[in-house]
């Protein structure tokens, strides 16, 4: 009996096809995957970095400060990333100028850090009585004096005028009364506080010792209980005028005409070319384009009753002039302790 053997019998034209679907099949699913991959990575790429160094930074002696006032912009990066590097003999209780590296991605870059001492001593001062005869030092009045250095303060009656445009002498505060003491206190640059207080001799304990002259006298009034202004008291428009330095003795106003006495407006004069140091550096450290200018406004303030100079305001301006385009950076004015009062700051400029 004879065997047939069946075999099967494959349509070649129709296996092509299914091989050419699934091929074209996966290669679709390969290019979404890659595509998708590339997709992914565009949206977890790091956005790009922006670092602005300052050429030049200012700081107060004894300043606290943080690495990122070094710059004018960071953005997308670490500042645990960037190394700061001080000389070996940088010391922010020393005045002076320092080059300071700056170490980023392994590439080092360099600022100027200055330290100055633009601020006043912190000056307090007290009454003192004695009794008659009894002698008195600068020193006597001081409740305390501190100073941003750290250093001592050096204490010294004020070398003032009275409102009469006379030296006050205070070797002749002798006699029994209450008599008006200018104190002022200077640290290692100049800077200057004043304040005034009162020196109340008493009749009693009368001795026949005369009385020691104390150290470098100054600033003057002729004690008088009640006091009498002859160019009225030190009330002025606190509603319109800032003092930088109050010029009275003893709350009195000082005559008109002596407004322009170098002697009272050597204070004034002394604190605006120290603010004029600090604010240039503090606009340079900006890196404006452009070319900065600087209005000072020194005022005179006159007391509410018109007859008497009380002190002097000082207004500050500065500008930046580009393309014929002005922009401010600060208009301010300052306190009496050297602080500035911000009437417009943009750049947030420090106190």
């Amino acid at each position: 009996m004879a065997k047939f053997f069946y075999n099967k019998v494959y349509n070649s034209k129709k296996t092509i096809i299914n091989i050419v679907i699934i091929s074209v099949c996966v290669i679709g699913i390969i290019i979404c995957f890659v595509l998708t991959s590339n997709f992914q990575g565009e949206d977890q790429r790091k956005p790009e970095a922006k670092l602005s160094i300052k050429s030049d930074v200012t700081v107060e002696v004894n300043e606290k400060f943080t690495k990122d006032i070094f710059f004018s912009q960071i953005e997308n990066m670490q500042l645990e990333d960037i190394e700061i590097v001080y000389p070996d003999n940088f010391d922010v209780k020393k005045i002076g100028k320092y080059e300071i590296g700056i170490v980023v991605d392994g590439k080092t870059y360099t600022s100027n850090l200055t330290v100055v001492d633009t601020t006043k001593p912190e000056l307090n001062l007290k009454e003192v009585t004695i009794n008659h005869n009894s002698s008195y030092s600068a020193n006597d009045f001081i409740d305390n004096c501190k100073d941003n250095s750290g250093l001592d303060c050096e204490i010294n009656f004020y070398a003032g005028i009275d409102e009469e445009g006379q030296t006050v002498d205070y070797s002749v505060y002798k006699e029994p009364g209450t008599y008006p003491i200018k104190i002022e206190a200077k640290d290692e640059s100049g800077n200057q506080a004043v304040g005034e207080t009162r020196l109340i001799i008493n009749n009693n304990g009368t001795t026949t010792q005369e009385p020691e002259t104390p150290s470098t006298p100054s600033t003057p009034s002729t004690p008088s209980e009640p006091i009498t202004c002859k160019y009225g008291n030190g009330e002025y428009d606190t509603d319109n005028y800032l003092l930088a330095v109050n010029i009275t003795t003893n709350n009195c106003a000082v005559s008109l005409d002596l407004y322009k006495n170098p002697t009272i407006a050597a204070e004034i004069n002394k604190m605006m070319d120290a603010e004029t140091i600090r604010i240039q550096k503090d606009v340079q450290a900006l890196n404006i384009k452009g070319t900065p200018s600087l209005n000072r406004l020194m005022t005179a303030v006159i007391n509410k009753t018109g007859d008497g100079v009380v002190g002097y305001e000082l207004r500050m301006t500065v500008a930046i002039s580009d393309e014929g385009k002005s922009t401010t950076v600060a208009d301010y004015k300052l306190d009496s302790n050297g602080k500035r009062v911000y009437i417009s700051n943009p750049y947030n400029l420090s106190n």
